[in-house]
């Protein structure tokens, strides 16, 4: 009993909704309107435009609520006739009086008219849509294969820089090793001089204990006799090898390094403002085209590599266009 009466409910009209102009009473909704008669129809009432052949060039369409606008409200006639001079619509009555001197037509005539300009306006955007559809497939292309590109700069440039990096540290290693071979050669041939001066210094010291005292010997016999035995001081060897250098010793080597380093600055500063205009080209490479002719000028042929493509696509028109398919 409660489903019966939700069921009822739901066929009489509510606010929102179109009521039948034939019913009685309680309004039942509207499932239908006639343009020709003017009047919304529920399910009962409607039947009589499918069972006559007085109805069978009534046009039907969904009901609506509005079916009123289409009377005029001055003479409450239906307003068939369409006014170009005022642009408007209006009944027969209107014509014969205040737009008796106006260019009038038949409303359907007017539609028509109306019904052609609006096709062609809708091919116009349908073709605008296809065409815009078209730069925005390209513009996708070109991020990806901005992206594609970005990449492998990326990638590239890392190995390079990675490369740039490791000779400066062979380098390094290198000028390293020769500094502390030098060092080591140096230091073992300064330790070797001092050495033999040391030992000769010993031996000098002997001797010069040994005059010392033959010196303060008072018996002058034993002076005189002891005297000629003593050996004669010999010219130091060593001496006239030894170079007294200014302490600088490898500050070269680090002036020559830095000199080095600035050179690299300079190339890496030169050479950095080459890459920055590089990249900075690929700005006016993509700079948007004012128009689609300019924009299909920027076109590139695309061709697919078969040892990388998938086995599930079908190429057509000339290789140009790629469908995927179930089939290999």
């Amino acid at each position: 009993m409660e489903q019966r009466r939700d069921h009822q409910d739901n066929c009489y009209a509510g606010p929102q909704d179109a009521a039948c102009d034939s019913c009685t009473g309680r309004k039942r909704k509207a499932v239908k309107s006639c343009l020709v008669c003017l009047v919304s129809y529920c399910e009962d009432h409607l039947q009589p435009h499918y069972d006559s052949p007085n109805f069978k060039k009534h046009k039907l369409v969904d009901p609506s609520k509005k079916l009123q606008e289409n009377f005029c409200s001055r003479h409450d006639e239906v307003m068939k006739i369409f006014c170009r001079t005022d642009q408007q619509c209006i009944c027969y009555l209107c014509n014969m009086e205040e737009h008796q001197d106006h260019e009038t037509v038949p409303a359907a005539t007017e539609r028509a008219e109306k019904q052609k300009e609006l096709q062609e306006s809708r091919q116009q955007i349908h073709q605008r849509i296809q065409d815009r559809e078209e730069i925005v497939n390209l513009f996708q292309q070109e991020v990806e294969a901005i992206n594609v590109s970005a990449d492998k700069a990326v990638e590239d440039s890392e190995k390079i820089f990675t490369e740039l990096i490791r000779l400066l540290q062979k380098r390094s290693s290198e000028v390293k090793q020769q500094i502390r071979s030098q060092q080591e050669t140096e230091v073992s041939r300064v330790k070797g001089l001092q050495e033999k001066l040391e030992q000769e210094i010993t031996e000098l010291k002997r001797k010069d204990a040994e005059l010392e005292q033959l010196s303060i010997t008072e018996d002058h016999n034993q002076f005189l006799l002891n005297y000629p035995s003593l050996p004669a001081l010999r010219e130091s060897t060593h001496s006239s090898r030894i170079k007294i250098r200014p302490l600088r010793y490898f500050t070269d080597v680090t002036a020559a390094v830095s000199e080095l380093r600035d050179k690299l600055q300079d190339v890496l500063r030169d050479t950095w403002r080459i890459i920055s205009l590089k990249v900075n080209e690929v700005d006016d490479l993509l700079s948007e085209p004012e128009t689609r002719t300019e924009l299909l000028r920027c076109l590139q042929e695309i061709t697919m590599d078969p040892n990388t493509a998938s086995i599930f696509l079908l190429l057509s028109e000339g290789n140009r266009k790629v469908t995927l398919t179930n089939q290999q």
